[in-house]
């Protein structure tokens, strides 16, 4: 029978590795191998105190597109002023920056050592609502984007209830009616009101009331105003809501 290798002991142990790291050292310093790795690891250290060191904050952020959104609204909702510049998330910005009721799109790119550049397409405002002495810019979906006033644009008047808010919606069957009326009426048209409760109503230029209603059959309800205008009658109230049979006193 084969004798049985006796069991290694633990200094024996150790010195096997020590002799195995040694010859991987004298060999790695031969090949030129233990220079390159650790200069590799050097490297690696280097570049992870570069970057998460908190010496490159974030100091100026730039809005570009904003006409209506005022810049140190997206600025703070963006979030980004001193954070590292590079641990900025473009697309976290982002998404925070498109919760703006005005914004309808952003891209956000970085500039070293310390810009974030923020561009906004915003939504457009075609209405302004008027409730009291707040005017309200809407879009064509009814959103409502922000609390300002646009001379340029049509005017819609609440005339009960609270007006509303950005970040809401008002009905978009309203805003189509409206932008409607105003480009038929054209300066005939001297208030267009609207009741939460009784929808629209026209003011005419000569005293004249006009009863719309909500924003069904818009197109109708004009068509039997400007047919009614046209005959010899005397009146001053028009309801129109029926357009089928509308009546007048």
């Amino acid at each position: 029978m084969r004798a049985r290798r006796p069991a290694d002991s633990a200094p024996d142990r150790r010195k096997r590795r020590r002799s195995r790291i040694g010859t991987f050292i004298r060999d790695g310093s031969r090949s030129g191998r233990l220079p390159a790795f650790l200069l590799s690891v050097g490297l690696a250290v280097l570049v992870f105190g570069f970057l998460f060191s908190g010496d490159f904050p974030v100091k100026v952020v730039v809005v570009q597109g904003n006409k209506v959104a005022y810049a140190d609204a997206i600025t703070e909702l963006s979030g980004a002023m001193g954070e590292s510049i590079f641990s900025v998330d473009s697309r976290t910005i982002a998404q925070r920056v498109a919760t703006h009721p005005a914004v309808s799109s952003v891209k956000v790119t970085t500039e070293f050592p310390d810009k974030v550049v923020i561009r906004l397409n915003e939504r457009v405002p075609v209405l302004a609502w008027h409730t009291g002495d707040q005017v309200a810019l809407v879009d064509e979906r009814g959103d409502v984007i922000a609390i300002a006033d646009d001379p340029s644009l049509p005017v819609i008047t609440q005339t009960s209830g609270d007006g509303p808010i950005p970040g809401t919606r008002v009905k978009a069957g309203i805003v189509q009616a409206a932008l409607y009326v105003h480009e038929k009426m054209g300066t005939k048209l001297a208030q267009l009101g609207y009741d939460p409760a009784s929808g629209l109503t026209a003011q005419l230029n000569d005293g004249r009331t006009v009863v719309l209603g909500d924003g069904d059959k818009i197109p109708l309800k004009v068509s039997v105003l400007e047919t009614v205008l046209k005959l010899p009658d005397q009146w001053t109230r028009l309801d129109v809501r029926q357009p089928d049979r509308p009546y007048y006193q």
